[in-house]
């Protein structure tokens, strides 16, 4: 059977995170050629890798044009990389709030700026950002990081809008809890025990457990298959049924 991305490419980034390497495996496995970038990108089998800061302009603004060089073209963007700085206002420092606007709001921004002309320019395309259901219904004591996400969702309904008579949708997933490193190392910063709090958030979920980065990936991947092809400038929540409290 032919993946649904045969003969297509991709740029993903935070792909050596839990989400990410679920990604680029998922895309590869159904066809498609990935560009992917992080910080490190050894643990991970990609067709192209680009390691770099998502906090350097030059290095984002660049990006899409060296996937373009390695790949022979870009066909989707997923911007995956996310940072989650905790805390209430009275915490959190210039340094966590450049962070989180830096690498989940600025980082995508700049890396659509330059896919976009060059989806346009090949006929179309398809951009799946990383928000999050506290995106767009607030959670308690994370205004940084709640913040920097309700910036990623709206700005997805702008170039949902702006761009889909170009043929490129844009479009986001946007999780509540996944079961990723990330989160587990969270649990043990605050000295809680991961797999305790774990099991204590599945209870809180009507479908019985947080997500795992397949379910997202899931998702993600539908948003940019011809599935989705009415699709632009949606924030598709996946939360298990669990609302924002």
């Amino acid at each position: 059977m032919t993946g649904r991305f045969e003969g297509k490419t991709a740029l993903v980034t935070g792909a050596a995170g839990g989400i990410g390497q679920v990604l680029v495996a998922s895309l590869r496995a159904e066809g498609c050629r990935v560009a992917i970038t992080d910080q490190d990108c050894s643990a991970v089998e990609a067709d192209a890798s680009f390691e770099g800061d998502l906090m350097e302009a030059a290095f984002c603004d660049a990006l899409p044009s060296r996937a373009v060089g390695a790949l022979g073209g870009l066909d989707m963007l997923f911007n995956n990389a996310g940072v989650i700085p905790r805390g209430d206002i009275t915490t959190q420092t210039d340094a966590d709030f450049d962070l989180a606007y830096g690498v989940n709001v600025k980082a995508p921004f700049q890396l659509c700026r330059a896919a976009i002309p060059i989806m346009a320019a090949a006929g179309g395309g398809a951009i799946v950002n990383t928000s999050s259901c506290w995106g767009l219904r607030p959670g308690p004591n994370h205004p940084v990081y709640i913040s920097s996400k309700a910036a990623i969702a709206s700005l997805t309904q702008c170039l949902g809008r702006d761009h889909a008579h170009q043929g490129i949708r844009v479009n986001a997933v946007c999780p509540n809890e996944v079961d990723t490193p990330m989160l587990r190392s969270g649990f043990e910063a605050r000295g809680l025990d991961a797999d305790r709090a774990i099991d204590d958030l599945n209870a809180s979920v009507p479908l019985g457990h947080i997500a795992s980065a397949q379910e997202i990936v899931d998702v993600a991947l539908f948003l940019a298959s011809d599935a989705a092809r009415y699709m632009c400038g949606a924030l598709v929540e996946v939360n298990g049924g669990k609302p924002v409290i």
